[in-house]
């Protein structure tokens, strides 16, 4: 029989990730109590933060309508638990494109029972979207990282440009001598300040060229921006080196001990930079330029230097993580160092054999 009083209600309830396919929704009938009026309410019930209580919902799932629920439940917890650590904003969306606040009553954006869900009739019918939002830069912010906001932006936005004139070989001119001219008063003033420390300028300023202002031409990285870069350069392969092998990451609790490079493991770099005293946004930022993420916007750069946006995007690792239990943490820092240890020895005791082994056919 449908249900005619939304209090204490059985709803057809659909959970989804933005941009996630749409088989990788999460379908169950749940209950709505007097004690759960809110989407917040709502999410803690399904999601709760204690494990016990999150395989009690996980039992109501129908496995056999869709053995991937499992699976599609542990790929949401870790939004909601990332909201709860304050790693993102949730935003909602109801039926595909109604915004929803977490604190809206649900009453107000249940279906009439009288629809039929996912081919069940007579419950009301709930299709929720989950929208994360992550923002590195307030994150920072609030975190302490960095000498303050504005000086944060303008590290990465003088990265930007250096990284573009560096690698794309992208010709810039200053703003009164172009045949190319810069987009935008943000870019302006990164070519100034680059220009003040020195690390921009043309060959005339900086020991040989033409010194006519109609001969410059663009303007190049000078001897002390391509230290910049080479600092910079170094402290991301050193960063790389000690840090890469917690890429990778398996807890096992019947050994009380951590796996590495099982094909398989969390990603728990940016938790264990935040333990060891690395500024999260920059290490970031710097390994998203030697992995070329930038390189996409090669073309966009210019006018997206300016948008504080466009770093969020840039971002979004800083606080879209994985996270082991705190309780664990330090005890795979150990066990990673360990582990890098002895693969680096073992590395190093191959190539003595194949070094021995070249001379030996040598002989």
């Amino acid at each position: 029989m449908a249900q005619k009083n939304k209090d204490n209600a059985d709803i057809a309830l659909s959970i989804a990730l933005r941009g996630a396919p749409p088989d990788a929704a999460l379908q169950l009938v749940f209950r709505v109590e007097h004690s759960c009026t809110t989407f917040a309410q709502l999410l803690d019930a399904v999601f709760p933060e204690d494990e016990s209580a999150q395989e009690a919902v996980e039992q109501t799932l129908d496995v056999q309508e869709n053995p991937d629920l499992p699976d599609i439940y542990d790929l949401l917890l870790p939004t909601i638990e990332q909201h709860r650590g304050g790693l993102c904003r949730l935003n909602l969306a109801v039926g595909g494109d109604r915004p929803a606040e977490l604190f809206d009553a649900i009453e107000e954006y249940l279906e009439p029972p009288s629809n039929i869900h996912q081919g069940v009739p007579g419950y009301f019918c709930l299709d929720l979207v989950l929208i994360p939002e992550y923002r590195a830069l307030e994150y920072a912010e609030e975190q302490g990282y960095g000498e303050g906001p504005e000086e944060v932006l303008g590290w990465l936005r003088s990265c930007t440009l250096l990284y573009f004139l560096d690698k794309h070989e992208y010709r810039l001119f200053p703003p009164e001598e172009g045949d190319c001219p810069i987009e935008g008063d943000t870019l302006n003033l990164i070519v100034e300040d680059l220009r003040l420390r020195q690390f921009l300028g043309h060959s005339g300023d900086f020991g040989s060229g033409a010194t006519n202002s109609d001969e410059l031409g663009p303007l190049e990285i000078t001897p002390a921006g391509r230290r910049f870069i080479g600092a910079l350069l170094s402290e991301t392969e050193a960063c790389i080196d000690r840090f890469d092998v917690f890429k990778d990451v398996l807890w096992d609790p019947d050994t009380d001990s951590a796996e590495f490079d099982t094909g398989y493991g969390d990603d728990l770099r940016v938790q264990v930079f935040i333990a060891e005293g690395l500024d999260p946004v920059r290490t970031v930022f710097l390994l998203r330029l030697y992995d070329g993420t930038l390189d996409e916007f090669k073309l966009t750069w210019p006018e997206l230097i300016g948008d504080p946006d466009f770093f969020d995007q840039i971002l979004e690792p800083v606080l879209d993580r994985c996270q082991a239990p705190e309780e664990l943490l330090q005890a795979i820092i150990e066990d990673g160092y360990a582990y890098a240890e002895e693969r680096a020895e073992s590395e190093r005791e191959e190539r003595s054999q194949a070094e021995i082994a070249r001379r030996l056919r040598a002989l």
